[in-house]
Parts: C-alpha cells; sequence; structure tokens
C-alpha cells in the first residue's frame, strides 16, 4: 500500500470530489493524521490515500487514528492554505470564469436556480419598460393610453412641462369673428379654449383659416401665444381645465370670406 523508506521533502495529492492537486510537506501531513480540507471544493479528504512520490513511513498512529471515525472529527484538520506550497503545478483542474474573477465561492445569483433567473429577468423587464416610457414620454403622452403612466414616471424622473403636448385635447369653447370696431378693413377674432389633458402642456400654436362659399381657402395664418394671449404673453404652459381667453386683430378678407376655421398646433 505505501512504501517504508523514506519520506521526500514535497509530496502531491489529489482531492477525491473535485480532482484539484495540491503538493506538501512531511510535517504538514503529519499535523492531522493526513486529514486535510480542499481549497477549491471544502469537502475533506484523506491526502494520504492518494499521496504521490511517498517514499516514507506513515506518522505516528496513522492507522489508529484512522479507525476512530466520528471521534477523528473533532481532531485538528489541516486547511489547503498550510499546506498548498505551490500555485504552478504541472497539473491543475481547469476553472470557471466566475472562479477566475470571484475566487472559488459556490454560491451566487445562479445557483438561486430557476426562481433567481425569473426574479432576475422580470426586473430587466421592468426596467427596461421604464427606460422606454422615459426615453419616448414626449411622444407617448400625445395618447391617452399612456398617458397616466407617464405622469407617474415623471414624478420619480424629471421631465420638462413645457415640452409636454397633446393638441388633441385642447378644446375651443368658443370663437367669435366680426367687424374691428376702431379699425377700418380689419376683424377682430376673440374666444377661448382649454386643456382636457389631466398634465400640464405647453401652449399651443392657434391657426386660423378663411374660406369662401364653395370651401375654397382664402387666406390663413398661424398665431403663436404671444399673439393671441390677452395677459401674461411670455408664459409657456397651459394648466388643464383653466380656460385661456384669446383675440387677434386680422385684415378683413372681404365679403367672400364665409367660413373660419380654428386649429391648435
Amino acid at each position: 500500500m505505501f512504501s517504508s523508506t523514506h519520506l521526500g521533502e514535497v509530496m502531491e495529492t489529489t482531492c477525491d470530489q473535485c480532482k484539484s492537486r495540491f503538493r506538501l510537506t512531511e510535517k504538514q501531513l503529519q499535523q492531522a493524521y493526513g486529514k486535510v480540507r480542499c481549497g477549491e471544493c471544502g469537502s475533506v479528504f484523506n491526502a494520504m490515500a492518494t499521496l504521490k512520490n511517498y517514499e516514507g513511513e506513515l506518522p505516528p498512529d496513522y492507522f489508529e487514528k484512522q479507525q476512530e471515525g466520528d471521534e477523528l472529527q473533532h481532531e485538528k484538520i489541516l486547511p489547503v492554505s498550510d499546506f498548498d506550497l505551490e500555485t504552478n503545478f504541472v497539473e491543475r483542474r481547469q476553472v470557471s470564469l466566475h472562479e477566475a474573477m470571484y475566487g472559488s465561492e459556490r454560491r451566487s445569483f445562479f445557483s438561486l436556480g430557476p426562481l433567481g433567473w425569473l426574479v432576475g429577468i422580470l426586473l430587466l423587464i421592468a426596467v427596461g419598460i421604464a427606460q422606454t416610457v422615459y426615453y419616448q414620454r414626449y411622444q407617448l403622452v400625445e395618447n391617452p393610453r399612456y398617458q397616466q403612466q407617464v405622469i407617474n414616471l415623471c414624478q420619480v424622473l424629471p421631465c420638462s412641462e413645457t415640452a409636454f403636448s397633446s393638441t388633441e385635447q385642447i378644446h375651443l369653447l368658443e370663437r367669435n369673428v366680426f367687424t374691428h370696431p376702431i379699425a377700418r378693413n380689419a376683424l377682430m377674432v376673440t374666444g377661448s379654449f382649454v386643456n382636457q389633458a389631466p398634465f400640464t402642456q405647453k401652449l399651443p400654436e392657434l391657426l386660423i383659416s378663411l374660406f369662401d362659399v364653395q370651401g375654397k381657402l382664402i387666406a390663413n395664418r398661424l398665431f403663436t401665444p404671444a399673439d393671441y394671449l390677452l395677459d401674461n404673453r411670455n408664459r409657456g404652459v397651459i394648466q388643464p381645465d383653466l380656460p385661456v381667453q384669446f383675440r387677434l386683430e386680422i385684415v378683413d378678407p372681404g365679403t367672400d370670406a364665409l367660413t373660419y376655421e380654428f386649429e391648435f398646433f
């Protein structure tokens, strides 16, 4: 089984679980009667069983200690750091990328099983959806289906109210076109509109178009908020459900203009 002539300076043993190879000396081998702990997988094994280049006598009382069974668990077990003398072995178990980067610790996210994978995938999906909504928030807010999600997201992340626009939810309350009371060959246009969206948005531009009896376009013009606001012409947003009054003075196109159209942009 073992020769009994001379114990070499350095010997080699192999873990019977993960097949990692280590080198040790006579003194280190005798400390725990051959019982050592593998630094790779953590299992305790008998270094004598796979010892190579062994040319000497066994430690004193070796066989008696091996027969004690459970009692030996209370004896000293030599950790691998005490007898792993060299790092450049001729043969060594291949390690994974995870072990090379983070060591031989076995516990990781990937050891959590299917539940860990499921939780991770759901988190990635949620983050992806949140990023998509945030980066497309100014486009999505025009669609009533996504407005509440955008509003909720903007309570956590910064959003610019002056960039929000949903002209389909700007409702014209009233409009009046009549001859200007003072200026000649001019018309006075007045009216009001309201923001029916659930969020504050930028003030729209107002397009007024004039048509003849046959529906042919005679003239049109696009007015900015600074053109049509009665007061506070520097304001840039309109609050929900708060009517905005407007007034404009335009050139009278004559009797050919019979119908008028108001649009928001």
